[in-house]
């Protein structure tokens, strides 16, 4: 049996110096090239080892809290190495597809990024090495997005959804893992969603609209942050219901409506009907070749709900969700919605209640479904 090992590293070049379990003697084992993971394999049933470069100048020993000298894999199986964090990499890939603000990111619920660092470890170290991929999904125009992706060091996805699902950015694989978001402005709409977008879509027309027959939905934002939809604002009263259905009636079947948040204001979308985060899901999955069995939607408030509609996909509700969406997801299912416990929605979606906030739930979620 073989063991595997994945590095991430800033060297050009480097070396496993290491003992295989049944050997005397210490030896020299290269990676494999790569951008940032380097990768080796060896059939041995453990390892006790350092990396170095190839000059043997520099090494990398494990740092204090490790407990031990060297670093040690005790049975085959793939692993990876980042930062001084050993780590079992699981056999399963996935595609996550995660709302930013309340989800991945905790703001108040996780102020100093306690829970965000746990969640990249976790990620860096188990599933991006095995061909997992991620994608973050917000309702921030591009501007915003990669403003918090900095303020908060989110690692590089392989796709940047802004705008409630108007906007899809592939994030170049050449970008750094850390500070990819300093080449962000420079990134371009996918061509292939930038035509199935703007296919029939007027934004002049539909803010014209929106001011003139539908003024209680104040409109926000701007052509140039927001080009592909309208974000409108609703002071809330208890004709909001009836009258965001006759918004949506008054539009007609090219456009959707789609609202969330709390408060005295609620924050409500227009947009082309074959934009949103549940169509942008999809093209996330052709896109980067996932079945919906490989995926993995996360979200908290209403606009995320569309992401659950995916039939044979799985998805889950962080535990700080709005009520909103327990009450969107009530719907949808069977019985109660209980914390900690699974639910099938009847879009066919399997869904996590997660007992943990944020990103923790994320977490939770990843090792309830690919365990």
């Amino acid at each position: 049996m073989p063991v595997t090992l994945y590095y991430y590293t800033g060297w050009d070049q480097c070396l496993l110096h290491g003992c295989p379990k049944g050997e005397s003697a210490w030896r020299d084992i290269p990676f494999k090239e790569g951008r940032k993971w380097k990768e080796l394999s060896f059939e041995a049933d453990g390892v006790e080892f350092v990396v170095c470069d190839t000059a043997k100048a520099s090494w990398d020993h494990p740092p204090d809290w490790y407990g031990k000298a060297n670093y040690l894999i005790t049975e085959p199986g793939s692993y990876s190495l980042r930062n001084g964090h050993l780590r079992r990499v699981r056999e399963k890939k996935v595609l996550v597809v995660t709302d930013l603000d309340h989800t991945l990111i905790g703001h108040e619920r996780d102020p100093e990024n306690h829970i965000l660092e746990e969640f990249k470890a976790t990620w860096l170290g188990e599933y991006a090495p095995n061909g997992s991929a991620l994608a973050y999904s917000t309702g921030r125009n591009k501007s915003m997005a990669l403003d918090v992706a900095k303020e908060r060091g989110l690692p590089r996805p392989e796709l940047m959804i802004c705008g409630v699902g108007t906007e899809v950015y592939a994030i170049p694989d050449n970008l750094p893992l850390m500070g990819w978001w300093e080449a962000g402005e420079s990134l371009e709409l996918t061509p292939e969603w930038r035509e199935k977008v703007l296919n029939g879509f007027c934004r002049k027309t539909l803010e014209e609209t929106l001011t003139t027959k539908f003024p209680k939905f104040e409109v926000r934002g701007t052509p140039e942050a927001d080009p592909y939809r309208i974000p409108t604002a609703y002071q809330m009263d208890e004709d909001f219901e009836q009258q965001k259905k006759l918004l949506q009636e008054g539009l007609g079947a090219s456009y959707q409506v789609i609202s969330s948040g709390h408060g005295e204001w609620k924050l409500v979308d227009v947009c082309g009907a074959e934009a949103g985060k549940g169509k942008a899901l999809q093209f996330a999955m052709r896109t980067l070749g996932f079945e919906p069995s490989q995926t993995l939607a996360c979200g908290d408030s209403g606009n995320d709900e569309l992401m659950f509609r995916c039939d044979g996909g799985y998805g889950v509700m962080v535990a700080n969700s709005l009520p909103e969406l327990v009450e969107a997801m009530s719907g949808h299912s069977e019985g109660e919605l209980v914390k900690g416990k699974t639910f099938k929605t009847r879009h066919g979606c399997t869904m996590l209640f997660a007992s943990k906030e944020v990103a923790a739930g994320i977490v939770e979620a990843l090792f309830h479904f690919w365990p």
